[in-house]
């Protein structure tokens, strides 16, 4: 890790310097919500209610994360908001997660509580499925983020199991119903080295050991669930996402990772040289389709709930939180709302509004 200036959400497009085989387009009109987030970020608002309850739910493996997400809650809390911090378990597959998670929310939220979900990685699928599998919960929900959701395969996690390379995954999944399905992610095209299985004695010494640890009943279930074998389930409740659930996603791409966590950098390039990832996931495998998007560089899969190279997580969650609110559906006629920022006008509106 090298010393870092601020973070700032400027500068996606660099990934075509540092990863020209990137299999991506970003996304046109209004399913791209980067403009709007860095709007956002650079004018700090609180237009969230304050009786609106944040919800946070991060990702595998969180548990045992140090300071996970604290920074973000310290600052939502005190910006004068509610925080309901939501137990995860690695243990548990997407279905099972999304159980506990509306468990939780129907003990912790008074009849009627309105709130907001900001997600991490898994997180953001399991609450997806919690949502899904509750109407009357998700009518609640005035909007949910998803930060560098899993919807594709986590080639490391296939290789460490001994399942070879990762199935296009990012093809199907991520979809809305029938009526308004967008362009499915295009399938990858970058350089490939050999897709032939490790032999055993070439694993390298941190494999074999991963293997049996990511097979245990700590891990076993939650882990499927972010490779190419998870439970099917979880890609059909992507394809049909709850109509009119409020929903933004954000995907990234880095360079170098910010924590002793997120060590799969050098691994993943050498398995897909010039292509874009965070660090744990490519770029197209963050993406979901159909659903408004916030493209978003330099930032490190652990980053969004760890912090590190000038990273500021409180100020990124609040400012998702905001951005939901701010362009919360009105009517048909109205479909997003401008408060105080004219998403609108991109970036020449946000360079003349700061």
């Amino acid at each position: 890790m090298t010393p870092s200036l601020a973070w700032t959400p400027h500068g996606f497009d660099d990934w075509r310097r540092h990863f020209p085989s990137t299999p991506f387009a970003q996304p046109a009109g209004e399913l791209d919500w980067t403009a709007r987030f860095i709007a956002c970020w650079e004018r700090p608002a609180l237009r969230l209610p304050r009786d609106t309850v944040v919800v946070l739910v991060s990702g595998l493996y969180s548990e045992w994360l140090p300071r996970c997400h604290r920074d973000a809650a310290r600052a939502l809390r005190g910006a004068g908001y509610r925080v309901l911090r939501i137990p995860v378990r690695s243990s548990r597959g997407v279905m099972t997660q999304a159980t506990h998670i509306g468990a939780t929310l129907r003990a912790h939220l008074s009849d009627g509580q309105r709130f907001i979900a900001l997600t991490h990685s898994k997180g953001g699928i399991d609450t997806l499925a919690a949502l899904a599998a509750d109407p009357a919960l998700c009518e609640r929900c005035d909007g949910i983020a998803l930060v560098q959701p899993p919807v594709g395969p986590a080639l490391v996690v296939d290789e460490i199991l001994g399942w070879g390379p990762a199935e296009a995954m990012s093809t199907t999944p991520g979809t809305r119903s029938p009526a308004t399905q967008a362009p499915a992610t295009p399938a990858s095209t970058c350089p490939t080295t050999s897709t032939s299985p490790t032999p055993r004695t070439e694993r390298p010494w941190h494999d074999r050991i991963g293997r049996p640890l990511l097979r245990s009943r700590w891990l076993a279930d939650g882990t499927r669930d972010i490779s190419s074998r998870r439970d099917p389930r979880v890609a059909t409740m992507l394809a049909n996402l709850p109509h009119g659930l409020h929903s933004v996603h954000a995907i990234s791409w880095s360079i170098e990772r910010s924590s002793r966590f997120d060590t799969f950098h050098a691994r993943l390039d050498a398995r897909r040289p010039g292509c874009a990832h965070d660090g744990q996931f490519y770029l197209e495998d963050q993406a979901l389709a159909g659903l408004p998007q916030i493209c978003l560089p330099r930032l490190d899969h652990g980053q969004p709930v760890l912090g590190g190279l000038g990273f500021d997580s409180g100020r990124f969650w609040l400012a998702l939180a905001d951005l939901l609110h701010a362009s919360r559906p009105t009517s048909a006629g109205e479909p997003y709302r401008s408060n105080e920022v004219d998403f609108e006008a991109g970036d020449a509106g946000i360079r003349a509004s700061s």
